[in-house]
């Protein structure tokens, strides 16, 4: 499963950039995988099938902390509740209406938001932030043979639109790896910015060695009457 790899790869390079500057926290371990009764309820509740790549994540991992930009992946509860989803909702209708009233202004003509962007009213959220700023939600008009959902990604009042989870997830993998290869950069340069100390020399002496032997020379014996 390459969106399952993906994953991975996320977590290890979430890892490394907590390692490298501990101010943003280690990445919160995922929760356990939710039953399969849970996930056929939320589609119930949803009145649709879940992509079959989310529907995996589910069975193994009942939602995702902190995704991407503060955004955490719905588990079932949230997804079956709505709360987090009418949110959502609102900020993709916010949104919408702010990119269809400036299409409007462009196009000098007198079009509705409904009028103009009404398929994208039936946006189903899964991921949202703690302040609503980033939201990930699926387009059900916009579904694959395979059953994977095209995916509409807001962030800081801009939109990009996604073939679907695996594509959301490379994007996700490459801005990381983006940001961790800029630290070590950085890192590396402030290195080589940093004045290195200078080895301690001893001073040298201006004394000169001498040869001193360790044993003292014989003496020559004085010759005198007695010795001849």
């Amino acid at each position: 499963m390459e969106w399952l790899e993906s994953m991975h790869r996320i977590r290890a390079l979430k890892l490394e950039l907590a390692r490298m500057d501990p101010r943003r926290g280690m990445p919160i371990a995922p929760p356990s995988g939710a039953s399969a009764a849970e996930i056929t309820g939320v589609e119930r509740r949803l009145g649709m099938p879940l992509p079959p790549s989310y529907r995996e994540l589910l069975s193994r991992h009942d939602g995702w902390p902190q995704l991407f930009a503060g955004a955490s992946l719905l588990g079932v509860r949230a997804l079956a509740r709505g709360s987090y989803m009418d949110i959502g909702r609102m900020v993709l209708e916010h949104c919408e209406g702010q990119e269809a009233r400036g299409a409007c202004e462009r196009d000098a003509a007198p079009k509705t938001v409904r009028g103009r962007y009404g398929a994208r009213s039936a946006l189903v959220p899964f991921g949202i932030d703690a302040a609503a700023e980033t939201v990930f939600a699926w387009d059900p008009e916009a579904r694959a043979p395979d059953g994977e959902l095209e995916i509409i990604l807001w962030t800081n009042d801009l939109g990009l639109r996604l073939a679907g989870f695996a594509e959301l997830l490379d994007m996700v993998k490459e801005m990381l790896a983006a940001e961790l290869d800029d630290r070590r950069q950085r890192a590396a340069a402030q290195r080589d910015l940093t004045p290195r100390p200078r080895a301690v020399v001893a001073p040298r002496s201006r004394a000169r060695a001498v040869a001193v032997p360790l044993t003292p020379a014989p003496r020559a014996f004085a010759r005198s009457a007695l010795t001849g």
